[in-house]
């Protein structure tokens, strides 16, 4: 059995399509065009920055993300309006199986941990606002290191919260770009495909592949007495 389980946090555990829901002055279309082309835009960033290493804390990567978008929509907009809907991001929908699942992980005696390439400012009001913080035992934040994932530097943060062997450990994300980088670095993946995508193979592949976290804690009771 796995000592520790950690997951990504964003399109793992919480839906990110949930930003829309913080749009109320856009119809329906506008704000599912924007939340979509916003989070493009947020993983090229990101992957842009790393490159140059030229990183910015990733409550500034997604503003600038953000003004891009509303920019490619001819949106107008001031400074009030990118921090107001920036906040949607406090406040997205968690997928429903996951207090379940996490409460099953935390009674197996298995430490549930996160790691993300946001920063404390957006994931702490996020984690409190979504009420899941009783379920995890140990938020890291690649803003301790500035480096993004899927850099090796930031899977190795989790080794130095946990004292264990990599093979002790298994990662979890819907992100299969996130899937590859925890899997090259060593660690057992978990890829939750919720809308039954091909996998991107760019390198190593998932230990396994499930639709929801739930069937990853079904698996693990059937596989890791």
């Amino acid at each position: 059995m796995y000592k520790a389980i950690i997951f990504d946090v964003y399109g793992t555990l919480f839906d990110m399509d949930s930003l829309k829901n913080e749009m109320i002055e856009f119809d329906e279309d506008t704000a599912t065009k924007i939340t979509k082309l916003w989070q493009k835009t947020q993983l090229r960033h990101m992957f842009m920055r790393q490159v140059m290493q030229r990183y910015i804390p990733f409550d500034e990567l997604t503003k600038d993300s953000l003004r891009h978008t509303l920019n490619v929509y001819d949106i107008q907009y001031n400074r009030e309006d990118i921090n107001r809907l920036f906040e949607a991001f406090f406040n997205l929908n968690y997928y429903k199986e996951i207090p379940k699942s996490l409460a099953n992980l935390r009674d197996k005696n298995i430490d549930v941990g996160i790691l993300s390439n946001g920063n404390d400012n957006m994931l702490m009001p996020l984690i409190d606002n979504s009420e899941l913080g009783g379920y995890i035992d140990t938020l890291i934040s690649v803003n301790e290191i500035k480096q993004y994932k899927p850099s090796a530097a930031s899977y190795a943060l989790v080794l130095e919260y946990y004292h264990m062997n990599r093979e002790d450990i298994l990662f979890v994300s819907s992100n299969s770009w996130d899937i590859t980088g925890a899997s090259n670095f060593g660690f057992d993946t978990a890829w939750v495909n919720r809308t039954n995508k091909k996998f991107d193979v760019n390198g190593p592949t998932p230990t396994i592949t499930v639709s929801n976290v739930s069937e990853m804690v079904k698996w693990l009771e059937l596989n890791h007495k």
